[in-house]
Formats: structure tokens, C-alpha cells, sequence
């Protein structure tokens, strides 16, 4: 109700709205936002044993006809208060707010009784109530549909006023959490290296792979660590098929020297991250549960930090290492064929081939902002993350304890980002999660081979976010700014596949729509915050470079600051690309391959221990 009545009294009074229109902004977002609020109170969840805040579940076509009826009632007593009044349809004043107030009150008071119909089974047909729905939010279709048709310039002006705002909202809201770690380093739980306790906690450690043929330096990388290797179990997933033949080859023969090292090959076309995951969890004996990608190259002290994170911190749950790209450039390039070698290629192809291939996979742009935006998530964006209490896990580098990984019944071997969808369960239980960064005890990881590889990432990873948004377990989180937070984050890959699409629109409307000069400051806005957080992340690069000991140069600066809209619009290719591809009903893992570039002299100094 107050959110209402502060809409609409703001579309009906400062901004000056007619009035007929001025109660459909609030009236999308009650539709819209009863499930985030919970503003219709309450419900018990029996299967998570948490309050269930997303409110009554009605349908959306139930909560517009209920708003719609609010709406009739907001412009009823609104007319009323202007004949008495004789005064304008748009001024400020008390028939405003009595107005919204009465709209609110029945919107709210039908919401709450159609709910409790619901819930006692007395709600009419389902082909019946969406009759009576759907006729019910006739007129205010028909209304908005010829207000917009009159005022169609004021239209696109109001929806690019909008999306600007929006737009500028996502870039402040990035730059100031992912500066969090600078600007409150007294929040954050500082490592220090020399406390450290005795070996007690038993480790598994599950390495996830297929088709890796680096896998044998990542294991024998693993098993020279400082860790007891009696406290420590590899857990080994590969395929049994002649695809993985050669992966399971070789984690077979470190097995046959190392008693610690469990081969897993289950049967089955169907593999994936999350399948191996959780086929691996009954083979873990292990009080902590950790993951490690089958490239990663963990750091020697590792192990031992997290066994005194967990010995010191007995309420924490689980426990987030960092994880960094190194190799800010492109590998070298190899020789390439010339065309009249291959018989079967054209003269168009032999003049297109190098040129794609060297703009695809020899380019170095986007694999130094890869690896900064990486360091930026991992030193503050996740650290903000934990304080707020909702936080998606990372893929590699976790631990969890082993009961709090029983209670949260394991990944969800359906999920695309089945660590995302961990990290919000956790958040929803309660669990408490330690996030720590410290380029001695970093995960080191390679940048995706070329750039289609990392579109095809990228996709994946929005692709799971959207899965996780549409799963809803997200609603259940206890506090309205961690749903919010939710809301935000899991909705992202929407918002940059709509900016990918809107970007050609943008640089029209720039040219050509006439628009007030405070719209066009407005419009303005996101690029002025935008370009701040570009020089902000000079910083971070710097910083990163200099811990670990990366030879960085100015043309390096540069080229980051100037690949930034390029990168914006890569992302955006992989959130329409990902938005596609979820319509389809196209779900199936899409791998990255690697070619561990992350272990050359592009990597900068290796701790000890990581050469295999």
C-alpha cells in the first residue's frame, strides 16, 4: 500500500502524469513485485522449514485484475476529489493521495481475500477466473494503449527515461561493490599467512573432468602440496567412454601410485559438471568437501589455511577461495598453413581465415579485462557478497562442510551453474560463508581459448543464472534487500541481452529523438558512470599486476580502457545467445576446453609445488 501511494503520487505530482495514466507505473510493479515484498505476509514452507516471504502465490493474471480494481477505485475517488475541488487532472493534492490510497486499500484487500480463498480451495474454475481476470483488465489496456498512441513521443521518451535510469542504477551499483574491498577494508577478514593451526580436518577433493589432457599436471600439482596425505582424498571424475579414454588413462595411472586417488567412471552418455559432482559425493569420506577444476592449479598452502579457517570459524559453513586468470595476453601465435596448401580452400576463405583467427583467438584485449574482471569479483565483489548474506558460490575453490553439504541435499545436477544455485540454498538456510583472497593462496586458471570460447561460456553461466531465477528458491531468503540483491544479480543476464539489443537504438534515438536537455543529461548518465568505473579498474589492474608480478605496460592501461564498450557487447551476444538458447529448450553443457597456458611464463611467479 505505501508503495502505492509513494508511486503514484509521484507520477500524479512532480513528474505531472495525467492522471488516468498515473496509476499504471505502480500498477505493473505490484504485478510485478508481491513475490519479492511478500507483501501479502507470511507463509509457511514445510519442505525448507523457513518462512515463506513471497507472499500469496495467485496467479499473475489474478494479482492484474486485483490491481485493475484498485486502479477503477483510484480514478473514481480521484474524479470525485477533482469536480469538488475544480481543479486540474493532474495537480498535487489531497485527492491524490486519498485516491491512492483508496486504490491501494482494495488492491490489497482483494489480493488477501482471493489468497485465502486459495488457500481453503474455494477459488472459482481456472477457466472461469482467468475469464473474469482477463475482462477485468480490458479497459486498462484499451486505456493505456490509446494514451499511448496519443502521446507516443512522450511514450518512447518516458521508456528510454526509464531504461537510462536503469542503466545508470546497474553501473553505480557495480562500481561501488566491486570497490567494496577498498572502501571498507576494515569489513573485510584480512588473511594472515603465519596463523596457522595443526592438520586436524580430512579433505576430499573433487576434480571434475572430461576430455583434459592437462589433467596430469593439475593432480600430481595437488598431491605435492604441504598437506598430510593421509587427510587428503582426490575423488577423480571422468567418462567411461572413448571420448575420455585418454583423461582416464592418465588419472588411472596416478591412481596406481597415489593410495589417495579414486578413479570414478560412471556409464552414461549424459555428463556434466554438476552430474559429476554430485556422483562424486558418496565416494567423499571427507569432513570437508572441496572442488578443483581439473586445470586449476591450486596454491601449495591452500589446504592448510582453510583447515584453520575451519577450526577458528566452527559456524561458518563453507569457505570461498579466490581464483585468478593469469594469462593476460594471447599465447604465441603458431604457424599457419598457407592457402595453396589446401586444396579445398577458396581465395576468399585464405584471405578471411587468418584474419578471423587471428581477431578470435590471437587478441589479447578481452583476455586482460577476463582476468581483471576475475580479480575485481573475487578480492571485493564477493566479499560484499557474504556481508549481505546472499552469495553465489564459485565453481572451483570451495569448501563445505560435509553435513551442511548433506543438509542442502548436494548440487542440482539439472542447473547449468549448479555452484550459483548452491551459494543460494546456503543463503536461504542461514549458512554462513567465509570468503578470503590472497594471491598466495589463489587457484590459478586460464582465459578461455579464443573469444567464441568465451561467448560460449558466458552462456552457459547466464543460461544457469536464468535457470536459478526461474527455479524461485531465491524467494525464500529472509531479508527484502537480500531478495532484491537476488532479483538484481539473477536477472543480469536479461538486462544485457535488452542493452546488446537497445545499443543500435541508443545511438538513433541519441541523433535523432528531440528531448528536453535535463532527458538528455539523464540519458547521459550511465555513460559518465560507466567511465568511472573504467578508471577505477585502472587501479585494480595495476594492483593485480604488481601482486603477481605481472610485466603490465601502458599499452596494456590503454587497451583496457578503450575494450570495455567491446567487452559490454561480447557479454551482450552471450545474453542474447543464452536467451535464445533457453527459449529452445537447448540445456545441454557446453564445454571449455583448455590448453593450460596458465603454467607458462605468462603466468608470472608459481608458488611452490605447482609444477608438475
Amino acid at each position: 500500500m505505501v508503495l502505492h501511494v509513494a508511486l503514484t503520487v509521484l507520477c500524479a505530482g512532480p513528474l505531472a502524469v495525467e492522471r488516468q495514466v498515473a496509476y499504471l507505473v505502480p500498477l505493473a510493479l505490484a504485478v510485478l513485485l508481491p513475490r519479492t515484498f511478500g507483501r501479502a505476509g507470511p507463509r509457511q514452507a514445510v519442505a525448507v522449514g523457513l518462512d515463506d516471504h513471497r507472499g500469496v502465490r495467485l496467479p499473475r493474471l489474478v494479482q492484474f485484475a486485483c490491481e485493475a480494481a484498485g486502479c477503477y477505485v483510484y480514478l473514481a475517488v480521484g474524479e470525485v476529489g477533482t469536480r469538488l475541488l475544480g481543479g486540474a487532472s493532474t495537480g498535487a493534492g489531497w485527492p491524490v493521495w486519498v485516491a491512492a490510497g483508496a486504490g491501494a486499500l482494495a488492491a490489497s484487500i482483494a489480493t488477501l481475500a482471493l489468497g485465502r480463498l486459495g488457500d481453503t480451495g474455494r477459488v472459482a474454475r481456472p477457466g472461469r477466473r482467468r475469464l473474469v481476470c482477463g475482462l477485468a483488465g480490458v479497459p486498462i489496456a484499451a486505456l493505456l494503449a490509446v494514451r499511448a498512441a496519443e502521446h507516443h513521443h512522450a511514450v518512447v521518451l518516458g521508456l528510454w527515461t526509464g531504461v537510462s535510469l536503469l542503466m545508470l542504477l546497474v553501473a553505480v551499483l557495480t562500481l561501488v561493490r566491486g570497490q567494496y574491498s577498498w572502501q571498507h577494508p576494515e569489513r573485510v577478514d584480512h588473511v594472515d599467512l603465519a596463523d596457522t593451526l595443526a592438520p586436524r580436518h580430512r579433505f576430499s577433493l573433487i576434480v571434475p573432468a572430461r576430455d583434459e589432457p592437462i589433467l596430469g599436471r593439475t593432480l600430481t600439482q595437488v598431491l605435492a602440496g604441504d598437506y598430510p596425505a593421509d587427510l587428503l582424498e582426490l575423488v577423480v571424475m571422468v567418462s567411461h567412454d572413448e571420448v575420455d579414454r585418454p583423461t582416464r588413462q592418465i588419472a588411472e595411472q596416478i591412481a596406481a601410485r597415489h593410495p589417495n586417488v579414486r578413479v570414478v567412471a560412471p556409464r552414461g552418455s549424459r555428463r556434466s559438471k554438476p552430474l559429476s559432482l554430485e556422483d562424486a559425493r558418496r565416494y567423499c569420506t571427507g569432513d570437508l568437501i572441496g572442488v578443483v577444476d581439473a586445470e586449476s592449479l591450486i596454491a601449495e598452502g591452500l589446504l592448510s589455511y582453510v583447515n584453520t579457517l575451519a577450526l577458528r570459524q566452527s559456524d561458518v559453513g563453507i569457505f570461498q577461495g579466490g581464483v585468478q586468470l593469469m594469462n593476460v595476453r594471447a599465447p604465441a601465435a603458431e604457424p599457419t598453413a598457407d592457402v595453396h596448401d589446401d586444396p579445398t580452400a577458396t581465395v576468399g576463405d585464405g584471405a578471411a581465415r587468418p584474419v578471423l583467427r587471428r581477431l578470435d583467438t590471437d587478441t589479447s584485449w578481452w583476455r586482460a579485462r577476463n582476468c581483471l574482471e576475475y580479480y575485481i569479483w573475487f578480492m571485493s565483489r564477493l566479499r560484499f557478497q557474504a556481508q549481505a548474506r546472499f552469495i553465489p558460490l564459485g565453481g572451483n575453490t570451495v569448501f563445505i562442510r560435509r553435513d551442511v553439504l548433506d543438509a542442502l541435499d548436494g548440487w542440482d545436477v539439472s542447473c547449468l551453474t549448479e555452484d550459483c544455485d548452491l551459494g543460494v540454498r546456503a543463503s536461504v538456510a542461514g549458512i554462513r560463508t567465509t570468503v578470503f583472497y590472497h594471491p598466495d593462496l589463489t587457484t590459478r586458471e586460464e582465459t578461455p581459448e579464443s573469444l567464441t570460447k568465451l561467448v560460449v561460456q558466458r552462456t552457459r553461466w547466464m543460461m544457469g543464472f536464468m535457470q536459478v531465477l526461474f527455479k524461485g528458491d531465491w524467494r525464500l531468503l529472509p531479508g527484502t534487500r537480500q531478495r532484491l540483491m537476488a532479483a538484481e544479480m539473477l536477472t543480469m543476464p536479461f538486462f544485457q541481452a535488452t542493452a546488446g539489443v537497445l545499443l543500435p537504438v541508443s545511438l538513433v534515438l541519441t541523433w535523432f529523438l528531440a528531448a528536453p536537455t535535463g532527458l538528455v543529461i539523464v540519458f547521459c548518465l550511465p555513460l559518465g558512470a560507466t567511465v568511472m568505473t573504467v578508471w577505477s579498474e585502472q587501479a585494480a589492474f595495476r594492483e593485480f599486476a604488481e601482486a603477481y608480478d605481472l610485466d603490465i605496460t601502458w599499452w596494456d592501461s590503454t587497451r583496457l580502457v578503450f575494450s570495455a564498450p567491446l567487452y559490454q557487447l561480447v557479454l551482450s551476444v552471450a545474453a542474447v545467445r543464452a536467451t535464445l538458447r533457453l527459449l529452445r529448450g537447448h540445456v545441454d553443457w557446453e564445454k571449455t576446453s583448455h590448453s593450460g597456458a596458465h603454467h607458462g611464463a605468462g603466468a608470472g611467479r608459481v608458488p611452490a609445488g605447482a609444477a608438475s
